[in-house]
């Protein structure tokens, strides 16, 4: 990878960034790169290095460097298991193919990796970023919600930013995937992985599936059959934890999807979730895919389980997430970049 690196001349690309977590980040993709050598073919391999990851290109498009770091990110789990058979971008309906592929038991499990672009919303000495964690009902209720703010913060010469929901961009993802699996067998498991900035940005993509009309609800705000071949959606901070990596030396092991912070909730409205035991499948999804639904789930329903000062409204709504991870925090463990 190093050799590679020599052929970059933009500086602002991330791979140019020497910092202190410099050298293991760079072995860490090196790694990656040379386990997936040895699954797909030479020329799959170019194009994922030099436009993927940039190497080739004179312009550097940070969002697309995040995007494929964050696909690697979630192949790195799978590439070296002599068990596992690995399908570098499968087209389960062709010709619309999948990130990839893992065989495991014989089941195929078809996995896409979205990432969200989030565009720069940021307050500041006069203003107020105001973010809606739920979908309201309507936007004249929107519009009662955020006057009564809007107004006392006016009255100390700040002004109110609306924050973007991104509920229409998930419903955008569901169906992209959809789409791209629609003509697998019910025996395929379909799982859409959404990488996600911040503890907070983590706790609200939660709420666009299970919060007011969330997707994952029986008032979802779209109907369910749009994504009915979608079974699990796997919400992940790998995006956290590549954005701006040269700024932050808390996080380590940034290209292992096991090292973050995920969380995976069936979609029990899809066609294959009708016809299964959840929870036996669900024991089954959470040995291949490691992460905290359940313990999180847990912590998030006890109204007693608060840090100091805290009220359980502010857990459920939107800081759930945050408080669950600092506590890893005293045995050493940072899922979150801190700012």
């Amino acid at each position: 990878m190093k050799n590679h690196i020599k052929k970059i001349f933009n500086r602002e690309h991330y791979l140019r960034k020497v910092c202190s977590s410099y050298d293991s980040y760079i072995d860490g993709l090196d790694d990656i790169l040379n386990k997936l050598s040895k699954k797909i073919s030479k020329n799959k391999l170019k194009e994922l290095i030099d436009k993927k990851l940039q190497i080739g290109l004179k312009k550097f498009d940070e969002s697309q460097y995040v995007q494929a770091a964050c696909e690697l990110t979630v192949m790195s789990e799978f590439l070296d298991k002599d068990y596992i058979e690995f399908r570098y971008e499968n087209k389960v309906t062709p010709p619309k193919d999948v990130d990839f592929t893992v065989v495991i038991d014989k089941c195929n499990y078809n996995i896409e990796v979205k990432c969200p672009v989030y565009n720069p919303e940021n307050g500041g000495d006069d203003k107020i970023l105001c973010l809606f964690t739920n979908r309201a009902p309507t936007l004249e209720i929107k519009d009662e919600m955020i006057e009564p703010i809007r107004s006392q913060l006016e009255k100390h010469g700040k002004t109110v930013v609306e924050g973007k929901n991104n509920d229409n961009k998930l419903k955008d993802f569901l169906e992209s995937t959809h789409a791209k699996v629609e003509n697998s067998p019910l025996s395929d498991v379909n799982i859409l992985v959404v990488c996600c900035d911040n503890a907070l940005d983590m706790h609200i993509w939660r709420g666009y599936m299970f919060g007011f009309s969330g997707l994952f609800t029986e008032n979802s705000f779209i109907d369910h059959s749009k994504f009915n071949k979608v079974d699990y959606v796997l919400l992940t901070n790998i995006y956290n934890r590549h954005k701006n990596f040269y700024e932050n030396s808390v996080i380590s092991n940034h290209w292992k999807l096991s090292s973050s912070f995920n969380l995976l909730y069936p979609n029990r409205y899809s066609i294959r979730n009708e016809n299964i035991i959840g929870y036996l499948d669900l024991d089954k999804m959470n040995k291949i895919f490691p992460n905290h639904n359940r313990k999180f789930e847990d912590y998030l329903s006890d109204k007693t389980d608060l840090p100091e000062g805290e009220s359980y409204d502010a857990k459920e709504m939107l800081l759930g997430i945050a408080f669950y991870t600092d506590k890893f925090k005293k045995d050493g463990i940072y899922y979150f970049r801190s700012k």
